[in-house]
């Protein structure tokens, strides 16, 4: 998304589709978490939040201009998803039931937007 936003002046983003990204290192824990408890079953992890894929993409260039990663906002836009054709049909909301992972672990889980910022200072810190 920070390649896009840099390569244009605006960009449509689908705005009702919704889910909870989740950043890979956030993740890691969880797993670990689970095998350490033994846990069986089917367990579901994201992190904590809700966006769609334009909330997302805005919180993204928000954070990513904050930390110096891009030189100037460009404009997004909405879109829907019958704006946005594609051969893979995406559902309209994907949020996955975390409960039982959560409660198994005993501990919550990471907002979508601090592992966001925590990504980004990364991107920040590679140059």
């Amino acid at each position: 998304m920070l390649l896009l936003m840099a390569e244009r002046d605006t960009w449509g983003v689908v705005v009702d589709q919704i889910g909870s990204p989740i950043w890979a290192p956030g993740l890691a824990p969880a797993l670990w978490g689970l095998i350490a408890k033994e846990g069986s079953g089917t367990f579901h992890h994201s992190d904590a939040g809700v966006a769609s894929w334009y909330d997302f993409a805005v919180a993204i260039q928000d954070n990513a201009l904050a930390a110096g990663l891009l030189a100037h906002a460009i404009t997004i836009y909405p879109l829907t998803t019958s704006d946005y054709p594609t051969t893979a049909r995406r559902p309209a909301f994907s949020l996955l039931d975390c409960i039982a992972t959560r409660s198994l672990l005993d501990d919550g889980h990471t907002h979508l937007r601090v592992n966001l910022r925590r990504k980004l200072e990364r991107e920040k810190m590679r140059g």
